[in-house]
């Protein structure tokens, strides 16, 4: 019996052996495992507990790389495991999406009060938005859009509505214009005879320029043509503003960059040309000019072939953004203004002849910096320069900006005339005044930095010196302004002497101010917040 019962214990024994031998890797135990993949549920059998990936291999399966198993590679096979294969997907897909127009509403004095009036049809434009889409298992669970790129940029709409109008009515000499908006203005001896030129809108506010005697006006509209670069435009011109009814002729050159009537020799306007780009800057310039004269009845040029006074040039700093050229009183010589120097052009050979250099200005910003340049009637030439190093900053980095005068007669040169202006002094030549002596004078209208060396985003004050830089003053703001003053002036916009030098136009906060040099006192022209670009004609 006893025997007996050792023989039972030792199968039992034994049964339990075989049973953990089977529970063991490698023991030739039968693992039944199920993978779920590609839509199909199968049951395989294996014999060794492998990891899923070793397995998954073992089996033929392949893994792309996205693709999620369940549970994970890693894990040790055991008997009844099911493996869940979920096959991942990423496509990108492209589509083009409208951007909505916005609707702008524009003040304006030309309008009945209320009255509105369409000034811009509004267009939608097109972005192109590419989405990175997820897959599982083919069905679509995220959709990631990517940043838009532009394709058409909307055109707002822009509609004009009647404000009222200032009632400041002042007496002036000459002939002022002025663009609002996108519509070219003149005012005849009094602020109360206003009235726009030519009925003609569109003007870019590139090109803007009156005649000596105010009878003509220069200026460039954008093309109608949407798809055209920003930049891309013509160059217009009203040959009589004083007609009954002034017609708009539309001149042959096209993207100018720059133009302005020759003093000195009628019906003739100089032109500088650009390509336009669609970049972030959108153009290049040719830095080229020419010199045309036109048929005061027709617009036609008087020549057939137009030859280049200066040639398409890369020459000096940052010349892809173009020079400025300014022509004298008399129109006998031609003064440039680049990012690294200031000169004259020889009008026989078209050569750059340099008078001042600096070096050029590193804004930080998708503009380039050129100085304005003004001529008195004596042949000086007023400008300002960049100045050296303040303190431990590269020379490109200055922050120093100086009025800068050369006496092209005596061949002398003052880079300093009056130190630390600002980078948007845009200095500007009075004509000749008679002083109360009978002698004659010249002042210099500028702006002057509330904060010198930090003049690039410095508020700004109208100041008025000597010719020969003394008796510099304040003249506006005035002690009753709320403080503002001139936010980065618009050297584009320019200060405008009356052809007296009695009174100065000038923008103030996008509307038009006089200043009479004679009472001290300032009148705002215009309240509708469109002004820019005054212009005043040289003679009486």
């Amino acid at each position: 019996m006893k025997g007996r019962r050792r023989w039972i214990a030792l199968l039992i024994g034994l049964a339990i052996a075989l049973a953990a031998c089977q529970d063991q890797p490698g023991t030739g135990g039968r693992l039944n495992i199920t993978v779920d993949a590609d839509g199909t549920s199968r049951v395989y059998t294996h014999d060794r507990a492998v990891s899923v990936g070793q397995f998954l291999e073992a089996i033929n399966v392949t893994l792309n790389e996205l693709d999620e198993v369940n549970p994970p590679l890693y894990t040790q096979l055991r008997d009844g495991l099911r493996i869940t294969i979920t096959r991942v997907v990423e496509r990108q897909e492209c589509v083009r999406e409208p951007v909505p127009f916005q609707t702008q509403y524009i003040p304006s004095e030309r309008l009945a009060l209320n009255e509105q009036q369409i000034g811009q049809t509004g267009e939608p434009g097109e972005n192109e938005i590419c989405y990175l889409i997820t897959e599982k298992n083919g069905v679509e669970v995220s959709r990631n859009p990517g940043v838009p790129v532009p394709i058409r940029p909307a055109r707002d709409e822009i509609i004009y509505v009647g404000a009222e109008p200032s009632e400041t009515v002042v007496s002036i000499d000459g002939v002022l214009a002025y663009i609002s908006g996108d519509q070219a203005w003149i005012i005849e001896r009094s602020t109360a005879r206003r009235r726009p030129v030519a009925e003609i809108g569109g003007l870019d506010r590139r090109v803007f320029d009156l005649s000596a005697d105010g009878r003509q006006l220069l200026f460039t509209r954008s093309t109608e043509d949407p798809n055209d670069p920003e930049f891309s435009n013509e160059l217009w011109a009203v040959l009589d503003t004083r007609a009954s009814s002034p017609e708009a002729i539309r001149l042959f050159p096209e993207d100018v960059l720059s133009a302005q009537w020759v003093p000195g020799r009628a019906n003739t306007f100089s032109y500088s040309t650009a390509a336009p780009r669609n970049d972030q800057i959108g153009w290049r310039a040719y830095n080229d000019l020419f010199v045309i004269e036109l048929d005061p009845e027709t617009g036609e040029p008087i020549s057939d072939s137009i030859e280049p006074v200066i040639e398409q040039n890369a020459l000096g700093a940052y010349a892809y953004w173009g020079r400025r050229f300014a022509w004298s009183p008399a129109g006998d010589r031609l003064a440039w203004a680049s990012a690294d120097g200031v000169g004259t052009v020889d009008l026989e050979t078209g050569e750059f002849v340099p008078h001042l250099s600096f070096t050029e200005y590193a804004t930080l910003l998708p503009i380039v910096w050129v100085p304005t340049l003004s001529w008195s009637e004596s042949g000086t030439l007023i400008t300002t320069a960049h100045g050296a190093p303040y303190g431990s900053e590269s020379r490109e980095d200055s922050i120093v900006f100086d009025l800068a005068v050369l006496d092209l007669e005596g061949g002398v040169t003052l880079p300093t005339f009056r130190a630390r202006s600002g980078i948007w002094s845009n200095p500007v030549y009075s004509p000749l005044i008679e002083g109360p002596d009978g002698e004659q004078e010249q002042y210099i209208a500028y702006f002057q930095a509330r904060e010198p060396l930090n003049s690039l985003g410095s508020s700004y004050e109208l100041w008025i010196a000597d010719s020969d830089g003394s008796n510099a003053r304040m003249v506006f703001p005035g002690p009753d302004d709320p403080g503002q003053g001139f936010r980065s002036p618009d050297p584009e916009d320019g200060i405008a002497w009356s052809p007296t030098g009695k009174q100065l136009a000038f923008i103030y906060q996008q509307n038009l101010w006089i200043y009479d040099l004679d009472i001290g006192v300032a009148y705002a022209i215009t309240s509708d917040g469109q002004a820019a670009r005054p212009r005043w004609s040289r003679e009486p």
